[in-house]
């Protein structure tokens, strides 16, 4: 282990140029434009993005408005309860087993 940096087919390491993404349509889309309308521009891509993740948990209150500190509180409890079910399915794979004859089952990693 010398003191040279390794190197790539013979470039060092720190001479190569890193490899550049590619522009995301998606991203693209909320990317927020320079004009006198920035902040209204931007809120609203906020506001599209808080909606879709309203939409993917099921929300315990029957308000019609949530603020966002309560939508991102529910959304944490909402992962706990989602690896808390992994947990307990993957424990009882573990002690009824999938099938008589297999393997191990595979586990996920520690989520």
């Amino acid at each position: 282990m010398g003191s040279r940096p390794r190197s790539y087919m013979g470039t060092p390491v720190l001479m190569r140029k890193t490899a550049r993404r590619r522009p995301n349509p998606h991203r693209r889309a909320c990317k927020i434009q320079h004009s006198s309308s920035t902040r209204i521009r931007a809120g609203a891509c906020v506001s599209e993005k808080l909606e879709a993740l309203k939409n993917l948990i099921p929300v315990h209150t029957d308000h019609g408005e949530i603020k966002p500190d309560q939508l991102f509180q529910e959304t944490a409890d909402y992962i706990v309860l989602l690896r808390t079910q992994i947990s307990v399915l993957q424990n009882l794979v573990d002690v009824y087993g999938s099938s008589a004859g297999q393997a191990q089952p595979h586990r996920l990693a520690a989520v």
